[in-house]
C-alpha cells in the first residue's frame, strides 16, 4: 500500500482584534424585548414575550421603595406597569 503525502502549508495569520467592550447603542424606533433588568427611556418601543404584545414607553418613574418603574401602553393587552432596571 502506498503512503499518502502529506503536504503542509504556510498558514498566514492575520491580527486579531480585541473584541470591544461598549455598550451598543440602541437605534431609535427599535423595538427592544422586556427584560425588568434592563433600563428603558420615555418613547422606547418594547416587547413583552409572554403577552406576545408590544408597546410604547409613555412614563418614567420610581415607587416609594425606590424601584424603577414604566409605563406601557401595549396595542393588545393595554397599560401595563412593568418594573425596570437602573439607568
Amino acid at each position: 500500500m502506498a503512503k499518502a503525502k502529506t503536504v503542509k502549508k504556510a498558514f498566514e495569520t492575520k491580527p486579531v482584534e480585541a473584541p470591544s467592550k461598549k455598550k451598543e447603542k440602541v437605534v431609535a424606533g427599535a423595538r427592544r424585548n422586556y427584560s425588568p433588568t434592563a433600563a428603558f427611556e420615555e418613547g422606547d418601543t418594547v416587547y413583552h414575550e409572554i403577552w406576545d404584545d408590544e408597546g410604547e414607553v409613555i412614563e418614567i418613574g420610581s415607587t416609594e421603595d425606590g424601584i424603577r418603574k414604566m409605563r406601557v401602553q401595549f396595542t393588545k393587552v393595554g397599560l401595563k406597569t412593568l418594573c425596570m432596571g437602573q439607568s
